[in-house]
């Protein structure tokens, strides 16, 4: 009987894997996906597996030459898929299954490479191959059905698949052990399987981007809840900048990133900002006067107590204290007993007046105090005259918090 009975359907099979491993070849290659990569040589060698198969339908052919090639590429190409399989469900396929298929391959490489065309070893060899492919399939189903009672996505969407795409395998090792017939409908069973495996393969690739997608941005609008300020995006309305910064706050961000915008309240702010995509930023916004070095808002998140019976004093001093961002605490000549305790005290009284302060002794408290006028007394304070100014004071009060 020939070789070929139906060579279109063979050079058919030929274009169609051929236009599978350019698609899979480039995608594997972007990527680096292994499992894409090994279905890609897949088709490439069962493809080549029926050019040659074409081939054979010319008067001028090597029949034997084309068929043992023929055998040799289908074998390869089996082992290719097997690999692919491995990379698929890295799970449920052990690693050394390509090795194991291999190895029962053996009877096809020495039918093809040593015995000759025909004899009856070379066909109980061919039978010894033709169930080692069978066998090889049966595996196959077995793990993508494991694959599949384990909640594996990819066991679940092809396991009816590669159920089906297995009959003409079958049939064309059958048809051939038992009528002696070459059905040659095997490249069939890849075109469909590398098909629904590639598709299966993007779906699943792209539903874990997406996902990664989602909890990336859940995660950042955490994070920009948690920033210094009030977060914005340029690329998202936003009420609380069109009420500070007017409507054309986004165009004005994203022409000068890095400027400072002048609020309708009349203060400066700086922006913090980022590039987010293309032409749009993510950041925050400060007061201008927050951010310039200088004594402006460096007692802020600091609770200062304020003992003094001179009232004019006392006020001013507390509007040094209020525009270095602290809360201050008016104690009057008598602190209170138990607490509230502010992070620094001035105390422009005696400082034996102190003792009623909680604790006695104010070298074990290592409080942060200033005595203002006095007597000069020892201890871990800072001492002022009573006519002091605001940049001898703020220099003391960044001395005292300073300190460890």
């Amino acid at each position: 009987m020939q070789l070929l009975d139906w060579p279109f359907l063979d050079a058919f099979q030929t274009g169609a894997l051929a236009a599978l491993f350019v698609s899979f070849a480039t995608d594997a290659l972007s990527r680096r996906d292994r499992m894409i990569g090994w279905l890609a040589l897949g088709c490439l060698l069962v493809g080549l597996r029926h050019a040659a198969l074409a081939l054979a339908s010319q008067p001028s052919a090597n029949l034997e030459l084309l068929d043992r090639a023929q055998s040799l590429l289908v074998a390869f190409g089996f082992i290719a898929l097997c690999r692919a399989f491995t990379e698929l469900f890295p799970r449920h396929v052990p690693r050394r299954f390509p090795g194991w298929i291999a190895l029962a391959l053996l009877p096809n490489y020495l039918r093809n490479l040593v015995l000759p065309h025909p004899s009856l070893a070379d066909t109980w060899m061919l039978h010894a191959s033709h169930l080692s492919f069978l066998a090889g399939c049966g595996f196959i189903i077995f793990w993508t059905f494991r694959a599949r009672q384990d909640g594996d996505p990819m066991g679940g969407r092809l396991f009816v698949g590669i159920s089906a795409v297995t009959l003409p395998v079958v049939v064309e090792v059958a048809a051939y052990s038992l009528f002696g017939l070459k059905v040659r409908l095997s490249g069939f069973s890849l075109l469909i399987l590398a098909m629904a495996i590639g598709t299966s393969w993007q779906w699943l690739v792209v539903s874990t981007l997406e996902e990664r997608i989602q909890r990336a941005e859940a995660e950042a609008e955490v994070w920009r809840s948690l920033v210094p300020g009030n977060a914005f995006r340029t690329d998202r309305p936003s009420p609380q900048m069109e009420g500070l910064f007017g409507t054309e706050w986004a165009e004005r961000v994203r022409q000068a990133p890095e400027a400072p915008l002048m609020g309708q309240d009349g203060t400066p702010y700086r922006l913090r900002t980022r590039s987010l995509h293309h032409h749009e930023r993510l950041g925050w916004y400060e007061r201008e006067d927050d951010t310039q070095p200088g004594a402006r808002g460096f007692l802020a998140g600091w609770t200062v107590a304020l003992g003094m019976d001179d009232a004019a004093a006392s006020a001013r001093i507390q509007g040094w204290l209020h525009s270095w961002g602290a809360e201050v605490q008016v104690w009057g000549t008598v602190p209170p007993r138990e607490g509230p305790y502010p992070s620094v005290l001035l105390w422009a009284r005696e400082p034996s007046i102190l003792s009623v302060w909680r604790e006695d002794d104010l070298l074990r408290r290592r409080s942060r105090w200033v005595q203002l006028g006095g007597p000069v007394t020892p201890g871990p304070h800072a001492r002022l005259s009573l006519d002091l100014d605001a940049a001898s004071l703020r220099d003391t009060l960044r001395d005292l918090l300073s300190r460890r």
